[in-house]
């Protein structure tokens, strides 16, 4: 989600299964101030659904979202995020690792996004909860922490790397909690879709020609 603009996916995953179940999906505005809030598609339709009449129909949407989301056409509605080429290109060019790790179930949803973006040439490797030998839930927040650790963790472990040499960029206070558990060096990519996580003290990005310039200033000094 670092490197992707999410929100057209998002509200198709809330507009198809509603089509699906011949009901009005919630209005992209009240999707985008509910996701800021921190809210889950569950909660969002939740809230929505007893607005319309419809509560009985929760586990049908929920249900019909994941199939929806399973289907690799799904992904033609990800996109990337503005001016992301040329920070992969620089870490290219500088021959610095650039190591995509991931919380995602689906492992082959997103390698083919990238295969499919045409930047997976730009990853020296890529690592799922697959990886780190088990598979847990990954909605709830305190799960999210233990995978992103985990993934950390195996990455130090598979590549040799000291962790001091490590510049992880994420978008969530789970990707910095998980850096600070391991005294790895964070930088926060702010997503105008989502909580920008204002209560907490981090070293902040809001768009990808502030991440250049920032990865420029604290790795190629």
């Amino acid at each position: 989600d670092t490197i992707t603009d999410n929100r057209l996916l998002d509200f198709k995953a809330f507009e198809t299964p509603c089509k699906n179940l011949g009901i009005a999906p919630p209005s992209l505005k009240m999707i985008s101030s509910s996701r800021k809030k921190g809210l889950l598609a569950r909660d969002i339709m939740q809230k929505h659904l007893k607005k319309i009449g419809k509560s009985n129909l929760l586990n049908d949407f929920l249900s019909k979202r994941d199939i929806f989301l399973s289907d690799s056409k799904s992904m033609h509605h990800l996109q990337l995020k503005k001016h992301v080429i040329p920070v992969l290109v620089l870490l290219k060019r500088k021959k610095i690792k650039c190591i995509l790790c991931s919380a995602r179930k689906n492992k082959q949803m997103v390698k083919s996004f990238l295969k499919y973006s045409k930047i997976d040439s730009y990853f020296f490797t890529t690592y799922f909860m697959h990886d780190i030998g088990f598979i847990i839930d990954n909605i709830v927040k305190s799960n999210r922490i233990l995978i992103k650790t985990s993934l950390l963790k195996q990455i130090i472990k598979d590549e040799h790397i000291d962790s001091q040499r490590v510049l992880y960029v994420g978008n969530s206070s789970e990707d910095f909690e998980a850096a600070t558990r391991l005294k790895i060096s964070f930088i926060y990519m702010e997503n105008n879709y989502l909580d920008k996580e204002s209560d907490l003290d981090l070293n902040r990005v809001s768009n990808m020609f502030d991440l250049k310039q920032k990865i420029q200033s604290l790795v190629l000094k």
